[in-house]
């Protein structure tokens, strides 16, 4: 890789968190947390690849895990690629986090409600076009959105 290249990722790493970065702010200005927006719910939690992952997914459930109305249960019943179990000091509500290594080095993230709606009945299947996959397992057939029309996804209508 040259230095150019990495000129470029390191920007689009950078883009990334903060489109994400500006939808959780907004949500959290309008309810005090993003766990009431079907838009977050879908998107935090709906099913990746596999043989790919959606950056931007990742990105989000990074960045909402860290979000001071997010507290970690320390004590809770395992299960098969749950890495934790956060409830939203907000509103009360509870979510499961899940991290699969789908790929060496490469993780599918998740955010589920516990108790919720499966987040894929929600909207149609959309994703990002920031997709890293495994050679000849590409999404296809699927609605890709740009980051920018990822933002404005997760902010119209809201």
């Amino acid at each position: 890789m040259n230095k150019e290249q990495l000129r470029k990722m390191k920007q689009q790493i950078k883009d990334r968190e903060n489109a994400v970065e500006r939808v959780l702010l907004h949500y959290i200005s309008l309810d005090g947390c993003p766990c009431g927006f079907k838009k977050f719910v879908f998107w935090a939690g709906k099913k990746q690849g596999p043989g790919w992952m959606d950056n931007i997914q990742n990105q989000l459930v990074t960045s909402a895990r860290e979000l001071d109305c997010f507290s970690e249960i320390e004590d809770f019943e395992k299960e098969y690629w749950l890495e934790g179990v956060y409830y939203c000091k907000n509103c009360g509500t509870r979510w499961k986090y899940f991290s699969q290594e789908w790929r060496m080095l490469a993780f599918q993230k998740r955010l589920l409600i516990i108790d919720g709606e499966d987040p894929n009945k929600l909207f149609e299947e959309v994703i990002s076009d920031e997709i890293f996959a495994t050679a000849g397992s590409e999404p296809a057939d699927k609605n890709a959105l740009t980051l920018e029309q990822w933002v404005e996804f997760m902010l119209g209508g809201v």
